[in-house]
This record gives structure tokens, sequence and C-alpha cells, in this order.
């Protein structure tokens, strides 16, 4: 063995063994129990300085910005437009009424002039109302279907679903 091989050797069990010392040896549980007390002491902390805050201890700045976010912002503070910023609702009703009905567009099928949708696994042609009342079938394309909401007037656009 040359001398570079028992130098390195050496280092190894020298490392092994300070490893050895520092987890089984040195008091192990100390150590995690040290790491917890301080993350309780300081969620303590902050838990005890939110409830001391009070309207008259917070600043005018943090003051006007609680005042202000809960309602809706008139004009989007990050554009620099002067239109005024309009809210989209994520979800409309005849969203709202497909998910509650849960319609699946699985399958589409063309026939000459004609067009088929397989809709929870039930065929139907434009024109059609769904077992499911309410719902009428409106335009059938490849890659989604347009549902009508029956009296509404609403369309629902629902897309194909590859299984």
């Amino acid at each position: 063995m040359s001398k570079r091989e028992k130098i390195i050797l050496f280092f190894m069990a020298l490392s092994l063994v300070y490893g050895f010392f520092v987890f089984f040896i040195e008091a192990p549980g100390k150590r995690g129990a040290i790491g917890q007390n301080s993350k309780l002491e300081s969620l303590n902390k902050f838990i005890s300085h939110v409830a001391e805050l009070t309207r008259e201890s917070l600043s005018e700045i943090d003051s006007y910005i609680i005042e202000k976010a809960p309602k809706q912002w008139g004009k989007d503070p990050l554009l620099s437009s002067d239109s005024e910023f309009q809210f989209k609702a994520e979800n409309t009703e005849a969203d709202i009424s497909a998910l509650r009905v849960n319609i699946k567009y699985t399958g589409y099928l063309n026939m000459g002039a004609k067009n088929f949708a397989i809709l929870n696994g039930l065929e139907y042609e434009e024109g059609e109302e769904l077992k499911k009342g309410g719902f009428i079938v409106g335009k059938i394309y490849p890659e989604r279907v347009i549902i009508i909401i029956k009296g509404k007037q609403e369309e629902i656009t629902i897309p194909l679903e590859e299984i």
C-alpha cells in the first residue's frame, strides 16, 4: 500500500470516528429539542405580537391597506392604463350547472352531414335534449360541444375528454 493510500484511509477513518461521536455519543436528542424550542418560542412571540395589534398601533399606511384590501378596486394599481379594471367571475351560473350535472364529452362521430357527440356514455345529435333534463345539445365540434340550458338561453362549452 502506497503512502498516499495510507493517508486517504487515515482521513477516512478519522471522519468515521468523528461522525460516530457527533451522531451517537454527543446527546442526539439535545439538538432536536433545541431546534423545536426555538421554533415554538418564535411562533409564540409572533402570535402575541399579532394579538397586541390594534388600529391605534398601526401606521397610517397599514390601516389604509387593511381598509382597502377586501373591497373591489376600480383600477388595477399595476396597470398603467386609464381604463377601469373589470373583475370577471371565474364560474358563471351555467358552468356551475354543468359541474352539478357532471356532463362528460367523451366522443365525436361524423356521419356525412350529421355530427354526433357521446355525452355521459350516450350518443346525441345536435338539437336533442339530454337525459338529464334541462340541457339541449347545441353545436358539436370535434374538440368541444356546446350545451344550451333550456329556458335560460345560456351556453356551456364542454371540452372533449380523452380517455
